[in-house]
């Protein structure tokens, strides 16, 4: 018996190299890294070529679906068994039970020893293969493609998890010139038509999100998302629910029916839905009440290369199916002259960071209120303006002339309520 310190790599491929009939490799985890052990040089005149592994989507250790797919190219029979840890290489004229698994880590990396078994032994580690085999569970082409998607997503997390992610600054400021906590107050204290009507429209919507969900347990349709003029599926789908249904009411966007279009309808729009639902496709559904989730989240969904997916849609999809977490503000500009007001000071730069930042900040800060986030975001935008009109009215403008200055009847309406609120609090005469 011999006992091997790392690396490995050059043994096991040496006794890869002067096999002339069977491969049998039974080890949980695979990575590309095998692909420098095996290959059609030295394994293609070899008719018994059998691996025994996880397949396991808990992580990419033991889901790398593109390495097993390419060991099936080069003729071997995969099979699998999520209860196996031994490691176990079985070749013609070696065999050796180890610690280490078919990865650089394992063969190079990692403090592993390894131990060539006397030919004597070789016989049994043989038939506890043949054992584990016959109990296991066949990996074909099919599964790996039925599976794809859930690799994706996987490595897209692990991806991301490698980064280098820098602590965020996130400070509270007082804002200067001007009592924002009074304002804050008073705006808290309004009762106004959208507050009255509010929890109405969002019982409602909350409903057309549910028979939305309960329809993607089936798989990702396009007509669940968008429908063409005449199609059966018209006022069914999430497209409508934006531009015309109760969401609409609440939380317009101000988006053409021609951009959910290209969203919606576009080859690669299903892996958004998988990403932001990731449990219609057998993974476990995102926990944001983690912040270290919540980041990544956040960061993650803007990084599809979709035409028209860029700010607002990827944030409106997020506060539709997670309302609790996000708020339905759609330009990230907004976002931060909200949190300005509030005297929030960060260094985030990413689409993804500042979303995280913007409303975490928000979600604190108004944790209190008995409120949605549907009628936090309308309370959120009034004390936006709120400052805004202050800063305008401070440097000599007119009221008239400022109000004039705003298109959309909707700003405004905050415009107008936001003067009544800076008189009322003695901060305008």
């Amino acid at each position: 018996m011999a006992i091997f310190k790392n690396p490995i790599t050059d043994l096991i491929r040496e006794s890869v190299k002067t096999s002339k009939d069977r491969i049998n490799f039974a080890v949980p985890f695979i990575s590309s890294f095998s692909l420098t052990i095996l290959n059609s040089n030295n394994t293609n005149s070899i008719n018994d070529k059998r691996i025994l592994t996880r397949f396991d989507d808990s992580s990419l250790s033991s889901f790398d679906l593109p390495t097993l797919r390419q060991l099936i190219n080069l003729g071997f029979s995969i099979r699998y068994d999520n209860s196996i840890h031994l490691k176990l290489y079985i070749m013609d004229n070696d065999v050796y039970v180890t610690s280490s698994n078919l990865t650089k880590g394992g063969f190079e990396d990692n403090i592993e020893l390894t131990t060539r078994i006397d030919l004597s032994d070789t016989s049994n580690c043989s038939a506890i293969f043949e054992e584990l085999w016959l109990t296991s569970s066949e990996l074909t082409k099919q599964l790996i493609e039925d599976n794809w998607g859930k690799y994706e997503i996987l490595n897209r997390r692990e991806n991301y998890n490698k980064k280098t992610k820098k602590q965020l600054k996130i400070e509270h400021l007082t804002v200067d010139n001007l009592d924002i906590k009074a304002i804050i107050n008073a705006v808290y204290n309004l009762t106004n038509d959208y507050i009255v009507n509010a929890p109405t429209l969002a019982f409602e919507s909350n409903k057309v999100r549910e028979n939305t969900k309960d329809r993607l347990k089936n798989g990702f349709q396009t007509d669940i998302f968008y429908a063409s003029e005449g199609h059966k599926q018209r006022r069914n789908n999430l497209f409508y629910e934006f531009v015309y249904g109760y969401e609409s009411q609440l939380a317009g966007t101000g988006l053409r029916e021609a951009q959910f279009q290209a969203v919606f309808e576009h080859n690669d729009f299903r892996k958004v839905v998988e990403y932001l639902c990731p449990e219609i496709i057998g993974l476990k559904p995102w926990n944001l009440n983690d912040k270290d989730v919540l980041r990544e989240f956040c960061n993650g969904i803007f990084e599809f290369d979709i035409p028209q997916y860029k700010e607002a849609i990827p944030i409106r999809l997020a506060s539709y199916f997670y309302p609790q977490y996000f708020y339905p503000i759609f330009k990230l500009e907004h976002l931060q002259k909200i949190c300005d007001a509030f005297g929030l000071s960060t260094d985030a730069e990413s689409y993804g960071e500042r979303l995280f930042v913007y409303n975490s900040f928000l979600t604190e800060e108004m944790k209190t209120l008995p409120y949605n986030n549907y009628i936090k975001s309308n309370i959120s935008y009034q004390i936006m303006y709120i400052v805004e009109l202050h800063t305008r009215l401070t440097n000599g403008e007119h009221f008239d002339a400022i109000l004039n200055d705003y298109n959309k009847i909707w700003i405004k309406r905050f415009i107008k309520s936001g003067l009544d609120i800076l008189k009322q609090l003695n901060i305008v005469k």
